[in-house]
C-alpha cells in the first residue's frame, strides 16, 4: 500500500476557478453599469424632448393669448349686437327653464280642494338676463286654478305669495265650472326661480 505525501511548502489551491468567478462577477457589474448608463441616457433624451415640447406649447399659449380680443362692455356693442345678445340670453333661459322646481313650488302651495290645470310660461320682458348664470331670471306665468270654492283658490294664492317665489299677482278671469260648484280662476304671476322676499 502506497501513501502519498504533499511535500509542497503551501497547500494546493484551485486558482483558476477563483479567478474565473471573480472575472464573471466583474463582467456582471460592468454589464449592469452599461445598462444603467444607457437607460439614464435614454431618460435624459426623453426629458429633453418633453422640455422642448413644453417650451413650444408655452410659446403657443402666449401667442393665442395675444390673439384674444379684450372684453367688450355691453355699452360698447351696437344696438343690433345688444338685441342679438338679449335674444340669445332669453333663448337660453327658455331652454334651461327649471320646470321641475316650478312644479314643486306650486305643488307645495296647493290645498286639498284646489288644483292647477294649465301653466303657460313666458320670459319677463323687463327682466335682466344673466348670460353667465342662466335659469335664474324671473318669468311670467299664466295659471288656471280650480277650487271647490273661491276660498280654496285664494288660499293657494296666499301660499304661493308666502313662498317668496311668486309676486305681482294679476287676476284675469273668474267663473264657475259648468255643471259644478267649483270655481275656475285665471291669473298671471311673476315667478322667481331664485327666492325673493314675500309681498304682492
Amino acid at each position: 500500500m502506497r501513501v502519498w505525501l504533499n511535500l509542497a511548502s503551501e497547500p494546493f489551491h484551485n486558482r483558476r476557478a477563483w479567478i474565473a468567478g471573480f472575472g464573471f462577477l466583474i463582467g456582471v457589474c460592468l454589464g449592469a453599469s452599461v445598462m444603467l448608463a444607457a437607460r439614464a441616457q435614454s431618460f435624459i433624451r426623453q426629458a429633453a424632448v418633453l422640455s422642448e415640447r413644453v417650451r413650444q406649447q408655452e410659446g403657443e399659449i402666449r401667442r393665442l393669448r395675444q390673439q384674444i380680443p379684450p372684453p367688450v362692455a355691453p355699452e360698447q356693442l351696437s344696438p343690433l349686437e345688444r338685441e342679438a345678445l338679449r335674444a340669445a340670453a332669453h333663448l337660453i333661459e327658455r331652454r334651461i327653464f327649471p320646470w321641475s322646481r316650478l312644479l314643486q313650488d306650486i305643488e307645495r302651495s296647493l290645498v286639498a280642494d284646489a288644483r292647477v290645470t294649465t301653466i303657460r310660461v313666458a320670459p319677463e320682458e323687463s327682466a335682466a338676463v344673466d348670460v353667465l348664470n342662466p335659469g335664474r331670471a324671473p318669468v311670467r306665468l299664466s295659471l288656471t286654478l280650480i277650487g271647490r270654492k273661491l276660498e280654496d283658490v285664494l288660499q293657494v294664492m296666499e301660499r304661493l305669495r308666502a313662498s317668496g317665489r311668486f309676486r305681482d299677482f294679476r287676476p284675469r278671469k273668474q267663473s264657475l265650472l259648468e255643471g259644478t260648484e267649483e270655481v275656475e280662476y285665471e291669473l298671471e304671476v311673476t315667478y322667481f326661480p331664485e327666492p325673493r322676499g314675500s309681498g304682492a
